[in-house]
């Protein structure tokens, strides 16, 4: 796993996607979002505050899609819940979002449907950063077309133990 906490807001972003990765680069089993990361890649990522951001995209697999050949809302969810999480990596440090915290709330608002083979853009930033709470959101657009798909609304909880300084 690279350093979550140094190198390049790339390289920061993705060290959270390395550990589901074995050795020779194979995806492990046993973690939920395993069988999304294969399709999930950052395209890029701003620092800038107030808001630093993430952006992702994501090709839609059959195998996150209902029976409609349309991305799962579930599937949109966790990935939601993960890409909206990432921009925190980008102002974690100990003892401040150093683990990136847990779900308060999350709220998706679907609007149209990802189609099957579609990629996907995934735009996330931090509205409000605090001790304990954040705020984040995320958008879902086609990339073809810009078209809004789904946007998201996350609430965390930050659980890191107070910092040894």
């Amino acid at each position: 796993m690279g350093d979550i906490l140094h190198g390049t807001p790339e390289q920061r972003i993705n060290a959270w996607l390395d550990p589901s990765r074995n050795q020779k680069g194979h995806i492990k089993a046993g973690d939920w979002m395993n069988a999304l990361f294969p399709y999930l890649a950052v395209q890029s990522t701003s620092s800038a505050l107030p808001h630093p951001s993430v952006t992702f995209t994501y090709t839609v697999q059959p195998d996150h899609c209902n029976r409609l050949l349309n991305l799962h809302g579930g599937a949109a969810a966790t990935l939601f819940d993960f890409c909206t999480t990432m921009p925190l990596a980008l102002i974690n440090r100990p003892g401040f979002w150093q683990h990136l915290g847990v779900t308060r709330t999350l709220n998706v608002t679907y609007m149209r449907p990802a189609r099957s083979g579609e990629e996907v853009i995934i735009e996330c930033h931090i509205v409000q950063a605090g001790k304990r709470l954040s705020s984040l959101r995320g958008v879902m657009k086609r990339k073809s077309d810009g078209q809004l798909l789904c946007m998201c609304d996350h609430g965390k909880v930050n659980t890191d133990p107070e910092a040894n300084l």
